[in-house]
């Protein structure tokens, strides 16, 4: 059964510290299809404090994704922060290109729906990640087919939780 060799290989996932600030920490991940998450020690009330973006970007309001995900925190189903602090998983997805993405996500431009992270000097002092999965690597020929892609994100939400950066 397909999910349970997506269940499998979610414990394969390879982490590169991502930069805020430099750029390049990129260069290892593989332009290649697959499925990504991203994790920080940044305290909860550090994220819930970001300004929005400015209007007439694509970028993700991170702090209106939160209170977006209220609900979700309230019932127990949404990822936190360990109660004794370190890392959690707040954003989670799949994309064509890892690398593009993994990029996007610190440096990206504002006409494209991302976080861009670099743009908030306030959490240059925590540890970012980037840990993805190529499905090929899962399910050798697929190219990356855009159902599989869809399939390994909501299974891996719904194992793990739902990161409070995400919105559908």
């Amino acid at each position: 059964m397909p999910i349970y060799k997506l269940q499998s290989a979610f414990t394969r996932f390879t982490k590169v510290p991502m930069s805020l600030g430099a750029t390049g920490w990129w260069d290892g991940v593989p332009s290649a299809p697959g499925w990504y998450f991203i994790e920080t020690d940044t305290p909860l009330p550090i994220l819930e404090q970001l300004p929005a973006p400015a209007q007439g970007t694509k970028l993700y309001d991170i702090s209106g994704r939160i209170r977006y995900n209220n609900w979700l925190r309230q019932n127990g189903l949404a990822i936190l922060p360990p109660p004794s602090g370190g890392s959690f998983v707040v954003y989670a997805g799949e994309q064509r290109n890892l690398k593009n993405r993994a990029r996007e996500h610190t440096h990206g431009n504002p006409g494209t729906g991302c976080l861009r992270l670099s743009a908030y000097p306030q959490l240059a002092n925590h540890a970012w990640s980037f840990s993805y999965l190529t499905c090929d690597s899962v399910f050798p020929g697929s190219n990356g087919d855009k159902a599989l892609r869809a399939l390994g994100e909501q299974t891996w939400r719904g194992l793990h939780g739902w990161p409070l950066f995400c919105k559908e």
